[in-house]
């Protein structure tokens, strides 16, 4: 009985060890903080189709007048200025190799790391120091889009997806794509985003919590109306902006709680002690 309970007792200090080596430090940042954003966004999309036959797979990109990264700066920005402790700072990266060099480092090493925390490339470390060090910032919020595995799959093999955009799965052509008046349908079309919002400390540089638009096990967004007789090599506009709304959920979701769980949103408000709730007077 005594073996058993120090047994069971080592096991949970082992526990409370491993857990403690592996959560991200939470940070209070006081009064006058100042946050940087660095905004990655491309300003096209991306429409990837899948077919049955691997001859017709193919991905496009789209200019578009979605704007996209002032959208998903300003859902940044709105909300951290919710919170009084903060003044907001547009980090403004222009050099190609830089923008780069932090996408892959700072954005796609990192969402797709197996460790946890994540292992910060040391690159992308100082290129991230470089950038912000002039800005005279406390944190910095990095958002941009990435490559790597998603949701959609062929088989048991997870297909690899980029950017934001259309994601078309055609598997027959013709009246075979839908039968029985579309109950079954081997023809969808989804919006999807491979976007991250990844938070980091600076001075010296260090992770505290990244957010992806497309997780495992969250639920895809399916394109209803889509036009299957429009051109999927050359997609009209009406098709393409059907995805629009449902990115800007995507990114509305990961900016949220990229920033709660770096506690760069203020506090929720203490709830109310509802009258039955209150003590006895005495």
């Amino acid at each position: 009985m005594v073996r058993r309970f120090i047994f069971c007792l080592a096991c949970l200090v082992i526990l409370i060890w491993v857990l403690a080596c592996t959560t991200t430090p939470k940070y209070n940042f006081p009064q006058g903080s100042r946050v940087g954003v660095i905004n990655l966004l491309e300003p096209y999309a991306t429409h990837q189709n899948f077919s049955s036959f691997a001859t017709k797979n193919f991905t496009k990109t789209y200019p578009v007048d979605w704007e996209m990264p002032a959208y998903a700066e300003g859902r940044l920005r709105t909300l951290l200025e919710k919170d009084a402790r903060f003044t907001v700072v547009e980090i403004k990266v222009s050099e190609k190799l830089t923008r780069e060099q932090l996408r892959l480092n700072m954005i796609e090493q990192v969402i797709l790391s197996e460790t946890a925390p994540p292992t910060v490339p040391p690159q992308g470390s100082r290129s991230l120091d470089t950038v912000s060090d002039p800005y005279d910032v406390q944190a910095v919020v990095v958002i941009g889009s990435y490559s790597g595995p998603s949701p959609f799959r062929s088989r048991d093999v997870q297909l690899k997806v980029q950017g934001y955009g259309l994601f078309t799965r055609k598997l027959f052509s013709g009246k075979l794509g839908s039968v029985l008046w579309g109950l079954f349908s081997f023809r969808k079309a989804y919006a999807y985003a491979q976007i991250g919002v990844v938070v980091y400390k600076v001075q010296p540089v260090n992770y505290i919590y990244a957010a992806r638009t497309i997780a495992k096990g969250r639920h895809l967004r399916l394109i209803k109306n889509f036009d299957w007789d429009a051109d999927l090599s050359n997609l009209p506009e009406s098709e393409l902006d059907q995805a629009k709304p449902l990115i800007q959920g995507f990114i509305n979701e990961a900016v949220k709680k990229a920033l709660q769980k770096a506690n760069l949103t203020p506090p929720p408000p203490p709830k109310k002690i509802r009258e039955m709730d209150q003590p006895p007077s005495l």
